[in-house]
């Protein structure tokens, strides 16, 4: 499992660690309390999940409610992270690992960098199921629903299939890797370079020139 919470300093950062039993469980939590990354406070909150073991993927999505001609829903990239200490722990050998200190060896997920990435095309269609399900739950839930940028994060297990851990309902943090090129999805469906930013203004400009921005704010 992993357990999430926030971290006792970094607010904005993740106190996050793993455990497979609850006597690992108390043992990490002890040692992350002794070395003030985590607090009781947060702890007594903290949220137990499955660990998913494959890769992450941030898809990066925009939802337009004003397209008429093409489709409404739009993947522009897709992106993963860069986590201090976790990277450095996963390139380290196990027999290394073993050998860490008590600071060092329960790793932190504090993100630090994004890198873009691609998928296999297979299983693009699984991305906008998710997707398109998200869209429609949240029309449900919270009408109007989604508006413009949001993304998925999700893990890929080795069936391939993919769980959705969290989602940003907003442009995510991982998309400053396409401000400048764009995102390669977005580049190829608008037929020049298109990033999050990029696609909201231009989102924002068809709404006036059509008279219909109203639908895009809330």
């Amino acid at each position: 499992m992993i357990v999430k919470l926030p971290h006792k300093v970094k607010k904005l950062e993740r106190g996050f660690f793993t455990a497979a039993s609850y006597p690992e469980f108390r043992e990490k939590s002890e040692a992350l309390l002794k070395q003030g990354v985590i607090s009781k406070e947060y702890l007594a909150k903290a949220r137990i999940e499955r660990y998913i073991i494959g890769p992450i993927f941030n898809f990066d999505f925009f939802y337009s409610p004003i397209e008429e001609e093409g489709e409404k829903l739009e993947l522009l990239g897709i992106d993963w992270r860069f986590e201090t200490s976790l990277d450095g722990h996963v390139r380290l050998p196990a027999e290394q690992q073993k050998t860490l200190n008590d600071a060092q060896r329960i790793p932190e997920y504090v993100v630090v960098g994004h890198n873009a990435a691609t998928l296999r095309e297979s299983s693009l269609a699984d991305v906008f199921e998710i997707a398109e399900k998200y869209v429609k739950a949240t029309q449900r839930h919270f009408p109007p629903g989604i508006i413009g940028p949001f993304t998925l994060q999700t893990a890929v297990d080795k069936d391939l299939q993919f769980w959705v851990y969290d989602v940003s309902p907003r442009i995510g943090g991982g998309t400053n890797v396409h401000m400048s090129v764009g995102h390669p999805y977005g580049n190829s469906l608008w037929r020049r370079p298109m990033s999050t930013g990029r696609r909201s203004a231009m989102e924002i400009r068809r709404g006036v020139d059509t008279g219909r921005l109203g639908e895009l704010v809330t």
